[in-house]
């Protein structure tokens, strides 16, 4: 076993990409690679699969594809889906080869959806309701064969012209998956401080270790930005991409070119409270701390401004005494 700088905690894997001019996915043979490589690395316990402007759902392979990353020892297997190709897949083998399984909302769904789109509602009725059988599907199977997995439901952090949550609890089987809402933007509250917090807490660059369906390791695992690569485990050795010049210049500078105006992705250390440490120490020190130091640092500092609040509005409520 290795241990790498920043200790990365996920291997993200872009299963298959329909971004660019043709469509391509990660071959079988460069996913063992990156796994005999990656299982090597300590600190990284979850590997999530994804698709960039497609969905692993489509891969006639997927099944086989979560066995070979559960076959390496990753004790957290998760697959991000919009449920695309999702119901001609064998569901019980998905269920076993993953340890969680979480539906987002397709993208087109979303813009149709948006209060701002003039597309009528029930227009793309047949799209949601399609999306709503494949859940209820799924979770159908989790119920009847009591799998362990995960089932869950993420919705955008945006308002929609529709009550999804409303929808999602008249569903059968409701009780067999979770709802929660997608983290991003929507964990700060003013559009200034998404740009300003979100990209630089962001822990992608330095927890997150990204490769793109061509096997190259990349920059970040979201598919709204514009992709940065840094070589391929057969060019250079994993030490090699995550701790080498290219990347750690890419690092130093991303908030101005790539990341810029983003609100950033990640999970425990993206917390305005942590701004404070971020500015005093600067990026790569602050993102070299470990992570259950700032979500300790992160807890007290809110704890100590909400129980100010608590103390104000007591003095507020309290009559006064008569002079």
């Amino acid at each position: 076993m290795i241990r790498l700088k920043y200790d990365p905690w996920m291997l993200a894997l872009q299963m298959v990409d329909a971004s660019g001019t043709r469509r391509i996915s990660l071959s079988l043979d460069r996913l063992a690679e990156i796994l005999a490589e990656v299982g090597r690395v300590e600190s990284v316990r979850t590997v999530q699969v994804r698709g960039i402007e497609a969905d692993p759902g489509e891969l006639v392979d997927l099944v086989q594809r979560g066995r070979m990353i559960a076959l390496v020892g990753f004790p957290h297997r998760v697959l991000l889906t919009t449920g695309l190709g999702m119901m001609r897949q064998e569901v019980e083998e998905v269920f076993r080869a993953f340890t969680s399984i979480e539906f987002s909302l397709p993208a087109s769904l979303r813009e149709k959806l948006a209060p701002t789109s003039r597309v009528d509602v029930n227009s793309v009725e047949e799209h949601l309701a399609e999306w709503f059988r494949t859940i209820e599907y799924f979770a159908r199977v989790k119920k009847a064969w009591q799998m362990s997995a995960d089932l869950v439901v993420r919705l955008p952090s945006e308002k929609l012209s529709i009550d999804l949550c409303q929808r999602l609890d008249a569903l059968s089987w409701r009780s067999a998956f979770r709802v929660q809402r997608a983290c991003g933007a929507a964990a700060f509250s003013l559009e200034e401080q998404q740009a300003q917090y979100g990209m630089k807490l962001c822990e992608e660059p330095y927890r997150v270790m990204t490769f793109s369906a061509g096997g190259q390791l990349t920059g970040c695992s979201g598919d709204q930005r514009q992709r940065v690569y840094f070589g391929g485990l057969g060019e250079v050795s994993l030490e090699g991409l995550w701790e080498g010049a290219a990347m750690e210049a890419w690092r130093l500078n991303r908030t101005t070119n790539q990341c810029q105006g983003c609100a950033g992705l990640g999970t425990t250390t993206r917390r305005p409270s942590l701004i404070g440490i971020y500015d005093s120490l600067g990026e790569q020190n602050f993102h070299e701390f470990p992570q259950q130091q700032l979500r300790r640092i992160a807890e007290q500092t809110e704890s100590k401004a909400s129980n100010g609040l608590r103390a104000k509005r007591e003095i507020f409520r309290t009559p006064r005494k008569a002079s």
